[in-house]
C-alpha cells in the first residue's frame, strides 16, 4: 500500500471526525475476519500439499498454488489419475476433513485444490473497509451533545 493511500484514509477519517485509533482497531478486525474466513480452506490445501509432497519438504512452502503448478496442465480435463497416489491422497485428506469423505469427495477435493487460491485483500481494501466500519460504529454511538439532560 502506498503512503499516499494511507494518508488519504487518514485525511478522510479526520474529515469524518473518526479517531485514528478506531480506524486501526477496525483494520485489525477486518484482517482477522478475512484470515478466519480462509482458515479452513487453507488448512485443507496445506494438508493435501504436505501429503502429496511428503518426501520433498522443499516444496512445502508452495501449498497455495502447488497443485496447479505441478499438475495443472495434465488435469485440465479433470483426469486426476495422473497425480501419483491421488486416491490415497484423497483418503488421507478425507480422514482429516470429513466433508471430503463422501462418494464424490475426492473429485470435489481435487476440484478445490486446483481452483485458484483466494488471496487476502490488498492493504488498501482493508483500510477502506476499516474506515467504513469505524464510520458506521462512530455514527451509531450517541454524541455527547445529543444526550438530553
Amino acid at each position: 500500500m502506498s503512503t499516499a493511500t494511507l494518508a488519504e484514509v487518514r485525511r478522510e477519517a479526520k474529515q469524518r471526525k473518526i479517531p485514528w485509533v478506531a480506524v486501526q482497531a477496525a483494520a485489525d478486525q477486518v484482517k482477522a475476519a478475512e484470515r478466519d474466513k480462509r482458515e479452513h480452506a487453507n488448512e485443507v490445501r496445506q494438508t493435501a500439499w504436505y501429503y502429496a509432497t511428503a518426501l520433498s519438504p522443499g516444496c512445502w512452502p508452495f501449498w497455495r498454488h502447488g497443485f496447479r503448478s505441478r499438475w495443472g496442465r495434465r488435469v485440465d480435463d479433470h483426469d486426476y489419475t495422473c497425480i501419483p497416489g491421488y486416491d490415497l491422497l484423497g483418503q488421507e485428506v478425507a480422514s482429516a476433513f470429513p466433508e471430503y469423505s463422501t462418494d464424490d469427495g475426492t473429485e470435489r477435493l481435487f476440484d478445490f485444490l486446483f481452483s485458484p487460491y483466494d488471496k487476502l485483500p490488498s492493504a488498501e481494501t482493508v483500510w477502506r473497509k476499516a474506515l467504513d466500519l469505524a464510520s458506521y460504529h462512530h455514527e451509531s454511538q450517541p454524541q455527547p451533545d445529543a444526550i438530553p439532560f
